[in-house]
């Protein structure tokens, strides 16, 4: 009943919550036992206090929907229970909590209705090309017709022709290759590179060790190596106007500033509310950059002043475990979601620092990869890798490559 499914979310949370503050898991400890002694308004209280911390736990997520219905607050509880869905349509409502909101036939087909909305297969994307399933693709480039895509295993860049439908390796890097972003010319690229786990060739003693590189496109040689001074991984970049890569590190959530005229790291800094930052896009203008937090949301940054900040608002649509982020115009930005159930690209409409819809566009496509990053671009569209091989490895980071999959760049064409 639900003391036995508050055993499990305990067992949940203690996994999730590893490397978070000591307070968080304090307060989960006292909601629980509110709950136990059957003070239900110390056990709201409670959950609401805990989100202040961590904005997106499901476990808390799903204990405060528990304490809405517990107190008799049935329509709080049912839009918490129809966030969570859009996050997880196979999350469970048989708990004794909710007797009350599900005897409601209104709650009950609604919440039906959401979770078989959240979890039908939609595909509105098709295939633009493949690539090797030898390869463990996580970026991608487009200069022209050519594709320039990096490879996590083995460190590559590989180079593909969407006119020949060819591909090749245009170079090796020493460690898992991430992000991409093309030159302020047509004949270069920058990759960054970290000394991650699943390089084929990982060295522990140079663990999260990286640099990013600026590369020749015509014949592959490193024209620049800039090396970061501190554990990371830039799993995302961007080129502004300034001629300056902004950077995100998922190891701490810093960006890190680099001078591509000075080729250095002129600055790096801190966003002390976030916890783990992966994609970054620029606005049209180039005085903003917008930040996916695989927690907490999306957050738009001025780089005149990186004090100034928001955090885009949505309380109908969890925004989390979003990995690639991209602007598209003022009002529309495409991310995917790769820590939900299931897997999705979406459409995000915004008004000032709401966002006012979702709209889902592939949604549980028929493959097991994981879709991870894309780029935008007006005369092609929006393309993206979307079956990354991360689900392909054991515990150990030894890849199950009899699981992997031909790579797939897929495109919404016309977006």
């Amino acid at each position: 009943m639900v003391i036995t499914k508050f055993k499990i979310l305990i067992i949940l949370l203690s996994v999730t919550l590893t490397g978070y503050t000591q307070s968080l898991n304090e307060l989960y400890k006292k909601s629980i036992e509110a709950y136990k002694n059957k003070n239900f308004e110390d056990f709201e209280k409670l959950n609401l206090e805990a989100l202040k911390l961590h904005p997106s736990q499901p476990t808390i997520l799903f204990n405060l929907a528990a304490s809405y219905a517990l107190n008799h607050k049935n329509e709080q509880a049912f839009e918490l229970l129809s966030t969570l869905l859009s996050w997880n349509a196979e999350l469970k409502l048989e708990d004794e909590s909710f007797k009350s909101l599900l005897v409601e036939k209104r709650f009950a087909n609604d919440l039906k209705k959401k979770a078989s909305f959240f979890s039908t297969q939609k595909e509105s994307s098709a295939i633009l090309f493949e690539i090797s399933n030898k390869y463990h693709v996580e970026d991608i480039e487009m200069i022209g017709d050519i594709a320039y895509v990096t490879d996590v295993r083995n460190g590559f860049v590989i180079k593909y022709n969407l006119k020949t439908k060819k591909s090749e390796e245009l170079l090796s890097v020493a460690g898992s290759a991430f992000a991409i972003i093309k030159g302020v010319d047509k004949n270069s690229i920058w990759v960054s590179s970290s000394m991650f786990p699943n390089y084929s060739k990982y060295d522990k003693e140079q663990n999260n060790k990286s640099f990013v590189y600026k590369v020749n496109t015509q014949n592959g040689s490193i024209l620049t190596k800039i090396e970061i001074p501190e554990e990371a991984v830039i799993g995302s970049m961007v080129l502004a106007k300034n001629n300056k890569i902004y950077a995100t590190n998922s190891i701490s959530p810093k960006i890190f500033v680099i001078d591509t005229n000075k080729e250095i790291i002129e600055n790096s800094f801190e966003i002390k509310e976030a916890f783990n930052l992966q994609g970054i896009t620029l606005d049209h203008t180039h005085q903003h950059i917008l930040i996916a937090d695989y927690i907490k949301g999306i957050l738009k940054l001025n780089l005149t002043d990186f004090s100034d900040r928001m955090w885009y608002e949505s309380k109908s649509y969890l925004l989390k475990g979003i990995d690639g982020l991209n602007y598209i115009d003022d009002n529309t930005l495409i991310a995917i979601q790769n820590n939900s159930n299931p897997k999705k690209v979406i459409q995000l409409t915004t008004d000032a620092n709401k966002v006012t819809k979702v709209e889902i566009l592939d949604n549980a496509l028929p493959f097991k990869g994981e879709p991870t990053n894309g780029k935008f671009y007006k005369e092609k569209g929006y393309l993206y890798i979307s079956n990354s091989q991360w689900p392909f490895y054991d515990k150990t980071n030894t890849p199950l490559v009899e699981q992997w999959e031909p790579q797939k760049i897929r495109i919404f064409n016309p977006f």
